[in-house]
């Protein structure tokens, strides 16, 4: 049965979405939650733990889990989770399998199809990191969605016949984007789009946990920068701080037994006002205004003419983002949208639309934009003097998708035989300041003097964000093509194959997982001592026990109990938080 998924994979939760016939739905995952954690991890035994499971662990063992791999997506480096290492595109699918199975529980049957969502900002390699990681979870990856543009399509669902301009405004755990749209009718048309996507609602986390371990290291004369669990302890209190705020002007932030000085337990105990909070996240929120002006001005339009500004994004709840959102536009932001499900119930509208289950005579239509500019490097002539490394575009930023566009150039040397065409992205004159593609050579160039020969250079950018490049010697014409999804920044399809093979292992819920990690359990039974230490009542009772039969285990080598306890200890630190 072919049921295509809307699916929102975000920085720091995911949600998977269907469109059941008449509107759509989040389907909830395996332990009743409508969101799953995008953080990966080991547990003790070396089995793989996906969502709620591993961000538990992740204050008391960072050292073996992993959030936030979003912001990594399209880049070269790889992540350590214990004694493992990986690529952002397999922890991406690793959590991106988990929705896959919560979807087919919901539904009595396999689901191999998807619509996925990506920050309108998200560059063409981490678009193409996006689609691997989908493929490596066992998913056809039906159509790539700009978020902006998802949650338009949840927004405008419910009223078909509106005709306005709106400013969808997403500022999500990691990235940040926000997309000017034409409704009307029916046709969801983005007029441009702009962002960062390197800020977000975890930026905030980053920057009141930096405070906190400021104010505990002054007072206790202590510094925390080589122990990672107690600063991942602090950034988990920062986080829940930051949700508190949201609803109240102060909260007290309290973390007992966060470090031994001199044989004796210290503790954090700080008080964190609204307006202190502010303060300290000010700057990080007033940047969103810079992308916003830009969308504007690419758009053609002064902020007045904006109908609706639509919130979405978990961070958009920050009250101090809510107040420069409605200053800026001189109106209250839209509130009746799930900030946090709109992305994936909009997704799941275009899956819908994509098989069928929604009808064309609803008259839905989407438009969508590049997000940058996209051409080629050339020389250039400036007066007598020839210039290197200058960026040519093809297809301009906010071009509106799927476009093809040609450009001519000629032969720069005598005698000349081939030609690079080196692919960019980005708004600068220099490719230098720009973002790499990747690059190619077209041989067979006739010789003849310099500017004689003519080459074009075709680029066509679908749907998807996917670019291809058509190169063409306009005397022979012999032509060569380049996708950039070929691209060295993606998996190439060996390796493909063989990260898929290794998820899919890991992913057994009986997968082997090798030795327990003594050290591992030997630091947490020490962390443990320390918060014992600040500890009484039945909790200080069942502390106690648990450390006991720790050591024991330990100096037994049962690994079996080890693993075990490891996991209690865990649990029971976690709920002290």
């Amino acid at each position: 049965m072919r049921t295509p998924i809307g699916i929102d994979l975000g920085t720091t939760n995911s949600l998977v979405a269907l469109f059941d016939g008449k509107k759509p739905e989040i389907i909830t995952n395996r332990t009743g939650e409508r969101s799953t954690p995008s953080v990966v991890g080991l547990d003790p035994a070396g089995r793989i733990l996906v969502g709620s499971a591993a961000k538990k662990q992740l204050a008391v063992h960072p050292e073996r889990t992993v959030a936030e791999m979003k912001r990594m997506m399209g880049g070269a480096a790889k992540i350590s989770i214990g004694d493992r290492t990986y690529s952002p595109q397999e922890l991406s699918a690793m959590v991106l399998r988990s929705l896959k199975e919560d979807a087919e529980a919901f539904l009595n049957h396999d689901v191999t199809e998807a619509v996925i969502t990506v920050p309108a900002y998200f560059t063409d390699s981490q678009r193409q990191a996006t689609k691997d990681a989908g493929e490596l979870a066992g998913l056809r990856i039906e159509r790539i969605l700009n978020e902006p543009t998802a949650a338009a399509l949840a927004y405008g669902i419910e009223d078909l016949s509106k005709e306005e301009l709106v400013v969808v405004y997403d500022l999500g755990g990691g990235t940040f984007d926000v997309s000017v749209l034409d409704m009307f009718e029916g046709v969801i048309d983005v007029k441009a789009s702009a962002g960062n996507n390197t800020l977000g609602g975890g930026d905030f986390d980053r920057t009141l946990a930096a405070w906190l371990r400021q104010r505990f290291e002054t007072e206790h004369g202590l510094d925390l920068g080589g122990d990672r669990r107690a600063l991942a302890r602090i950034l988990k209190a920062a986080e829940k701080a930051k949700c508190e705020l949201s609803g109240a002007t102060v909260t007290m932030v309290t973390l007992d037994g966060l470090a031994m000085k001199g044989g004796e337990a210290r503790s954090l105990e700080v008080e964190v006002t609204r307006a202190q909070f502010d303060g300290l996240i000010g700057d990080l929120v007033r940047s969103t205004l810079v992308p916003i002006e830009s969308a504007l001005r690419d758009a053609g339009l002064q902020k007045e003419r904006v109908a609706e500004v639509v919130l979405i994004g978990g961070s958009s709840r920050v009250p101090l983002v809510r107040q420069l959102v409605a200053d800026y536009f001189k109106k209250e932001p839209r509130t009746g949208i799930n900030p946090d499900e709109a992305v994936a119930l909009g997704a799941a509208i275009q899956a819908g639309l994509k098989a069928g289950a929604i009808s064309a005579q609803t008259g839905i239509m989407i438009t969508d934009v590049a997000p940058f500019t996209l051409g080629v490097q050339v020389q250039s002539s400036v007066g007598s003097q020839a210039v290197n490394g200058m960026f040519s575009p093809i297809i301009e930023r906010n071009a509106t998708i799927p476009v093809s566009r040609t450009e001519t150039y000629a032969t720069t040397s005598d005698g000349q035989e081939a030609v690079t065409i080196s692919v960019f992205q980005g708004e600068s004159r220099f490719t230098k300041h720009n973002v790499y593609l990747d690059e190619y050579t077209i041989t067979g160039v006739p010789k003849a003097p310099a500017g004689r020969e003519k080459i074009s250079v075709t680029f066509t950018y679908d749907i998807n964000g996917i670019l291809s490049v058509t190169t063409k010697i306009d005397s022979t014409g012999k032509e060569a093509t380049l996708v950039v999804e070929k691209s060295s920044r993606r998996l190439s399809p060996i390796e493909r194959s063989e990260a898929k093979s290794r998820v899919e292992a890991d992913l057994k819920p009986n997968a082997p997982g090798g030795q327990v990690d003594e050290d591992a359990l030997r630091q947490l039974v020490g962390a443990a001592r320390t918060r014992a230490i600040a500890l009484t009542g039945p909790t200080r009772t069942r502390l106690d026990a648990l450390l006991v039969e720790a050591e024991r285990s330990l100096a037994s080598r049962d690994h079996l109990a080890c693993a075990r306890l490891d996991l209690e200890l865990t649990d029971l630190l976690f709920s002290l938080e």
